[in-house]
């Protein structure tokens, strides 16, 4: 029985020893992941706002009222999309004029248009930093 008790011990010994470095192990690398996280570089963006604009709809006498706002990643991007206000205003109300009523309802018709927005401004600048398009106000009346 001694034998066994001692055997027993030892066994117990190493699992407390194995949990503690365990722990240990854990504990380091949850800290060295947390420091990389907070290490990385986070992409600053820029963002540009345009004026209201209104907009007639394809086969309606409804009108639009939109207002986006454009977000880059390049801070030169920023400055020419500011000179070029015109064109992507222009680029905006020729989109929104070649929809129905039905294609920029509900939620899908906002995605979809905010994306075609979005596609339309980096093939037209041949500029991929531009990342997004916002709206801060999408009306149809």
């Amino acid at each position: 029985m001694n034998n066994r008790n001692t055997i027993l011990v030892v066994l117990l010994i190493i699992v407390v020893i194995l949990a503690v470095v365990g722990i240990g192990l854990g504990v380091v690398f949850y800290r060295n992941n947390n420091a990389n996280v907070s290490n990385r570089k986070h992409t600053e963006t820029f963002n540009l706002t345009l004026q209201d604009m209104y907009c007639n709809i394809k086969d309606s006498k409804k009108i639009v009222k939109v207002k986006t706002t454009i977000e880059t990643n390049n801070k030169k991007t920023l400055e020419f999309l500011e000179e070029k206000q015109f064109l992507i205003r222009d680029d905006i109300n020729k989109i929104i004029r070649s929809k129905t009523e039905e294609e920029l309802q509900g939620e899908e018709g906002q995605v979809k248009l905010q994306k075609e927005i979005n596609e339309s401004l980096i093939k037209l600048f041949n500029d991929e930093t531009i990342t997004n398009v916002y709206f801060d106000d999408l009306i149809i009346q």
